[in-house]
């Protein structure tokens, strides 16, 4: 069964969030969320600050004026606890926010040849990295990735450096995706293996997500669903792969696994990934989830 928010949860929601955004638009406010930043990096283990402590990290002089931006903020982005004033989760990810968008939120990187060819074509790849998204694809135009990096990880970094990473972040992000949670604001996702556009080379199906509460959306190829499944991860390490310290188009039938509809009511899939001489057959659900798992090996 699907979810579906009625007028008042819209409405309530909506609400809330523009009250959360009109909390956020002044530089005073902002401020005194930072102010909390450069307190935790001199103490990270005393995270509580004084009204007083505050209003002087945040550089108000008028205390009337600071007590008013002070108000605006709570109690969604700050508590007042015995010890002080503490950001809330809320807080704490506003500010994890504005800074992963620091310092420059304009960073270009590439376009830049890769040191691997693509797995489909032969192609050599090419990665770039242009405000905040990151993309690796072929000459042939197949495309490897398309995902986000904040520009506060990649300002350091190398080209392949950022891509390196971006996998990393994109494994952690499909573990949450495949259990059905938005990895933006971990609300709960529609999933679904649905037929792709056919270009006859990677896959005639895709896994497809949307989150019921933000509406972020994924669209990736359907081997993504067993990325994090035991038996898929045991098979690869049986072989001496570590998909964590993998890019995605180098780990053996991640790409070319072949999927097939077995079943309408309920739908059903097969996938068949081939990691060197052994064929692991996965029986999959509409939604993406792992029902059955078969390895075979060569006699």
């Amino acid at each position: 069964m699907r979810y579906r928010a009625d007028d008042s949860d819209v409405t309530r929601d909506s609400q809330a969030v523009s009250d959360a955004f009109a909390a956020l638009g002044d530089e005073t406010r902002v401020a005194i969320l930072e102010a909390f930043v450069e307190a935790r990096r001199g103490d990270p283990q005393d995270p509580a600050l004084s009204f007083s402590e505050l209003r002087e990290r945040a550089g108000v002089e008028d205390s009337g004026r600071f007590n008013y931006h002070l108000g605006k903020l709570r109690p969604r982005f700050l508590e007042e606890g015995d010890d002080g004033y503490e950001l809330t989760y809320a807080g704490r990810e506003v500010v994890g926010a504005i800074l992963s968008g620091m310092p420059d939120p304009d960073l270009v990187r590439g376009p830049e040849p890769l040191d691997d060819d693509c797995p489909i074509c032969g192609d050599g790849l090419r990665g770039e990295y242009v405000d905040g998204d990151v993309t690796v694809e072929c000459e042939g135009e197949h495309t490897m990735i398309v995902a986000t990096l904040p520009p506060a990880a990649a300002a350091d970094r190398t080209l392949p450096e950022i891509v390196a990473l971006t996998a990393r972040r994109l494994y952690s992000q499909l573990e949450l995706v495949t259990a059905g949670v938005c990895h933006i604001c971990s609300g709960p996702l529609e999933r679904e293996v649905e037929a792709a556009a056919d270009d006859g080379e990677v896959s005639d199906f895709a896994y497809w997500t949307q989150c019921e509460r933000c509406g972020e959306t994924t669209s990736s190829i359907p081997t993504v669903a067993i990325l994090h499944d035991p038996a898929f991860v045991s098979l690869l390490h049986d072989h001496g792969i570590d998909v964590r310290e993998r890019l995605p188009w180098t780990i053996p039938g991640l790409l070319k696994a072949e999927t097939n509809r077995t079943g309408e009511d309920p739908p059903r899939y097969e996938m068949v990934v081939t990691v060197n001489d052994e064929v692991m057959t996965v029986t999959l659900d509409e939604r993406g989830d792992v029902l059955a798992t078969e390895i075979t090996s060569p006699e």
